[in-house]
């Protein structure tokens, strides 16, 4: 049979088949000048992004989007800041790095990376949330559980004022590092990255708060670390915060010690802030402030209506214990963990004779809690103003009982109603928590 006979042949069974489909819902939903970034496939991420094409101009998306790799022929400024992001583990750790590498646009860039924090928010996510609600440059966000500042970064990146709210002393410091962060002079670095050695020793030697800790004279070489330290409070805790996950990282090496790693943790950390300022720099950003606040969500030292939005994610008590968690860095900064669990939401309550007791005793201080929180975001927030809940239930730890459903009921009473609910599907730790929503409420 020859060549002819069987394109013939093909052509006549292809008369007789339905015609394939051309586009995928991708290309329905957006227009065929926005181009996805190349890990965006979750459902979710595809609802933000094509809320971001819904809220914003082109011109907008090109600086702001979460999602888009291009607008036309221009490449957003996430791209670019992302692609600027350095190694971001020990490289003996490939796995965590191959996390890192499939997660490229989601996490670890800018500041983000830097002392990695359990159960935090997903960056991007939050950037996206963003611009959905309708937060524009020169307005005021808050975060009233604002842990490591994932919030308060992402808003300064956007040219948002921000305002975090944490009631850990060492969860603030972290946020205010790294913060600090996004706009440093990286002009000292090498001399930084060259004596890590007597830094360590300095920091090794001082068991201090952080308030007091760069005021004792110190001779030898923890005198020659302190003299270079100074001049910069912010280059001094960002010095400092890697030393503090320096302790921790330790704890979990078996073959080096602090000592031995802290170079290591040291160069990742000058590294992720110089690539950052330099991308800023080449992009023009223009930065919002943000104010961290050591306090209570449960009475914000804030007059009414001050704030343009309010994102947040309760902490997963149930699930983390982050004063646990946290218990080296928080005993070397000179913090009681008794004391300060004995006040955290979610981790208060917990007492009776049986297991059901005490679960009905936390879950009963969790809600009372949460309802106080709400109410007082309610009481900041301007009119029209949004509030976005980002919370998932383990119900083995909660007695069956949902949290989502309890927070929509707790935002309707405060004036808050349910404007949107997105679900987020979590990857890798589903045996715990199968799933997040993303709530979005509207003040009336």
């Amino acid at each position: 049979m020859t060549l002819q006979m069987l394109a013939k042949g093909d052509q006549n069974l292809a008369g007789n088949l339905p015609p394939l489909y051309q586009k995928s819902f991708t290309d329905v939903l957006f227009a065929q000048e926005y181009q996805l970034l190349p890990q965006v496939s979750q459902r979710y991420e595809i609802d933000l992004a094509y809320g971001e094409t819904q809220s914003l101009s082109d011109e907008d998306l090109v600086r702001r989007s979460a999602y888009l790799y291009k607008v036309g022929c221009r490449i957003t400024h996430h791209y670019h800041i992302c692609h600027r992001r350095p190694v971001q583990v020990d490289p003996d750790l490939k796995h965590r790095q191959n996390f890192f590498d499939a997660n490229a646009y989601g996490v670890g860039y800018a500041t983000h990376g830097l002392f990695p924090y359990r159960g935090k928010f997903h960056p991007q996510m939050i950037k996206g949330i963003m611009n959905i609600i309708g937060l524009k440059p020169g307005a005021t966000v808050l975060d009233p559980m604002a842990g490591c500042g994932t919030t308060l970064i992402e808003a300064g990146i956007l040219g948002l004022e921000s305002i975090g709210v944490e009631l850990s002393p060492f969860a603030c410091f972290m946020a205010r590092a790294k913060l600090a962060g996004l706009h440093m002079d990286c002009s000292q670095f090498e001399k930084l990255l060259d004596m890590s050695d007597r830094i360590f020793k300095f920091f090794d030697r001082t068991r201090s708060s952080v308030g007091s800790l760069f005021e004792r004279p110190e001779g030898g070489c923890a005198g020659i670390a302190l003299k270079e330290l100074e001049g910069s409070e912010a280059r001094k805790n960002l010095v400092l915060l890697a030393f503090l996950d320096t302790m921790g990282y330790a704890t979990r090496r078996k073959t080096k010690n602090a000592e031995q790693l802290f170079p290591t943790v040291l160069r990742r950390y000058l590294a992720a802030v110089q690539d950052f300022n330099l991308v800023r720099e080449e992009l023009g950003l223009s930065l919002g402030t943000s104010r961290v606040i050591c306090g209570d969500a449960r009475k914000l030292d804030l007059p009414n209506d001050c704030v343009d939005g309010v994102i947040f994610s309760p902490p997963y008590s149930f699930a983390i214990d982050y004063v646990a968690n946290d218990e080296l860095q928080l005993k070397y900064l000179g913090i009681d963990p008794a004391a300060l669990s004995a006040s955290m939401v979610g981790l208060v309550g917990g007492h009776g004779r049986s297991l059901t007791e005490r679960i009905k005793n936390r879950v009963e201080h969790y809600f009372r809690d949460m309802n106080t929180i709400i109410g007082e975001c309610s009481r900041v927030m301007t009119r029209g103003a949004c509030c976005v809940i980002v919370i998932g239930s383990n119900s083995n730890q909660t007695g069956g009982i949902r949290l989502e459903e309890k927070m929509i009921e707790f935002a309707t009473t405060h004036g808050m109603p349910l404007h949107k609910l997105i679900t987020r599907e979590i990857e890798g730790i589903r045996n715990t928590m199968r799933e997040e929503y993303i709530l979005i409420f509207r003040k009336l």
